[in-house]
């Protein structure tokens, strides 16, 4: 016993040590600042309120000249009577590019998927399709995740497919230099990282990395990767236990929308080519989970496949009104056909 409290004594003794040679050497002024910004995505967006498991959701009933939502939050008009047992109810989750950032209600990927099937008056099972818009802008796989959890908890809505896209959000984060998965929902790391962070110089270089006067460029941060993994297979895993069927969205990309030094988004610079890069390595990974699972990833001539079609973009992932139903146009049919082929399933 005596032993083991000298050790502890000793090791005390030296994180002391280190943690004052640390502030001499390494004065305040040249630590990188961490990354705790709760209301990053909230600020200036009307439509946007917090929420204590998501960080922050889409206002129910809200309007205004460009967005709408029901009194369930969807980015959608209030359900028509008998929902649940006169449609096929397709739920379309994801970020802004699923929410569709900068175009009206009636333009988005998702209404636009809607308006195709009423033209062609699709039947499932002699039911007509609905699509659902649970897309909000900004979220991350974790929240996703979270978000389709309640949903299907709750029962207020109860899809028989979810169409999933989500994947920029993380790359995003994944530049943050103390990334956290708390920082995928909340924008913040946990209270005690950051208070260790904020209090001690030894623990915010271990975390941050050495001071640097040049801008950290193209680091990859396989944790986040892994994290966007485990969190496309728990969506997986959640459809499975509703038994919901699950189709991959490729996510929309122009990279002549992309300036030629990179973008900084947050506290480490992604050139051009290695944004590029990366996100071929996460849509790679979402291939292969769905691959695996024997789920379909429905392409369209948005996709990384097409890098090129700056016209039908408002900026590097936003697609215009055109770009939107072009997205439409090209999942409609691999959709349909995969929902007969497995409406006995």
């Amino acid at each position: 016993m005596k032993t083991i409290s000298i050790n502890i004594l000793v090791l005390l003794a030296l994180l002391m040590a280190t943690e004052g040679i640390s502030r001499i050497f390494f004065p305040e002024s040249t630590l990188t600042p961490i990354f705790n910004d709760s209301e990053l995505r909230s600020r200036g967006r009307s439509f946007i309120e917090p929420h204590p498991n998501r960080g922050f959701a889409l206002k129910a009933n809200f309007k205004n000249d460009l967005y709408q939502s029901n009194s369930l939050g969807f980015r959608n008009h209030e359900f028509p009577a008998e929902f649940d047992h006169q449609y096929y109810k397709v739920l379309a989750i994801g970020e802004s590019t699923t929410f569709g950032w900068q175009v009206n209600n009636n333009h988005s990927y998702p209404a636009q998927l809607m308006q195709l099937a009423t033209e062609k008056q699709a039947q499932i099972g002699g039911k007509s399709l609905y699509v659902v818009n649970a897309g909000i802008p900004s979220y991350t796989s974790s929240q996703t995740r979270a978000y389709l959890e309640e949903i299907l908890l709750k029962g207020q809505l109860k899809p028989d497919i979810v169409l999933l896209n989500i994947m920029w959000n993380d790359i995003w984060y994944s530049s943050v230099k103390n990334w956290h998965p708390d920082i995928l929902i909340y924008q913040k790391p946990p209270a005690l990282l950051t208070w260790l962070l904020e209090h001690s110089r030894l623990a915010h270089l271990i975390v941050m990395g050495m001071p640097s006067k040049e801008k950290l460029t193209d680091i990859e941060n396989p944790r986040a990767l892994q994290q966007y993994k485990q969190n496309l297979q728990a969506m997986i895993a959640l459809a499975q236990q509703y038994n919901i069927k699950l189709a991959f969205v490729e996510p929309p990309i122009d990279a002549d929308h992309m300036p030629e030094q990179g973008l900084n988004e947050f506290q480490i610079r992604y050139s051009k080519p290695f944004f590029i890069e990366q996100a071929k390595q996460y849509r790679q990974t979402m291939q292969t989970v769905a691959s695996n699972a024997k789920y379909p990833v429905l392409n369209h001539m948005l996709s990384l496949d097409h890098l090129h079609q700056k016209s039908l973009f408002l900026d590097l992932l936003h697609p215009t009104e055109e770009g939107n139903a072009i997205m439409a146009g090209n999942i409609y049919t691999p959709l349909i056909n995969y929902i007969r082929s497995n409406s006995s399933n």
